[in-house]
């Protein structure tokens, strides 16, 4: 893989067999989140000034990093490796960078502890949204998504979940911090004012 223009072949390729397999229920995890993490992760290793090895490996890893919902959602990291191979070998994507990949995605098992730049730079990008208006419905796309599992919340209950999900999970980066973290912080407030509104409501 010599050049950015393969990359993006890669991605359109991975994102259309992500599209045509991904089981439905997903509306969450799925090939617009992944191409919104792509996108922010090409931004950040820019403006981080990544080498070209380390921008590559996350740029991959972007794009694998929830391939392992075509498995389950269950240790999903570590069940995305055999796509990232299968689609590394057809792009001639060399086994180091694979392997440098992977190891990135294995940074972004919840909750996050990233241990290198490049790691931190994905996690930023798997959570960037929440600093952008598209917060709230990507929200509700996760809502729907646990409750096709089986996993319902009340109005309440989601609303104090991502309340509690935007206090407990600030940026790694400080440049995402600068990027994103104020939107972040009036999404809370949003967050804050709708559970407010449906307390006084219940009462």
């Amino acid at each position: 893989m010599n050049d950015n223009f393969t990359i993006s072949k890669l991605q359109d390729a991975a994102l259309l067999y992500l599209e045509k397999n991904l089981d439905k229920h997903y509306t969450y995890h799925n090939a617009v989140h992944t191409r919104e993490v792509c996108a922010a992760a090409v931004e950040f290793a820019s403006r981080a000034a990544l080498d070209p090895f380390e921008s590559k490996a996350l740029h991959l890893a972007a794009i694998f990093h929830d391939f392992g919902y075509l498995v389950s959602s269950h240790d999903n990291e570590a069940l995305a490796l055999p796509y990232l191979q299968d689609f590394g070998k057809r792009f001639n994507v060399s086994a180091d960078l694979i392997a440098r990949a992977h190891q990135l995605i294995l940074e972004t098992v919840f909750p996050y502890h990233p241990v290198t730049e490049a790691g931190k730079l994905l996690c930023d990008a798997d959570i960037e949204y929440s600093g952008r208006a598209c917060f709230l419905s990507r929200a509700e796309d996760f809502r729907q998504e646990l409750a096709a599992e089986n996993i319902v919340f009340e109005d309440r209950e989601f609303l104090t979940l991502e309340i509690k999900f935007l206090e407990e999970n600030s940026f790694f980066t400080d440049m995402c911090k600068n990027l994103r973290r104020r939107g972040q912080l009036e999404n809370l407030q949003k967050l804050r004012n709708m559970l407010h509104k449906f307390d006084a409501r219940m009462n």
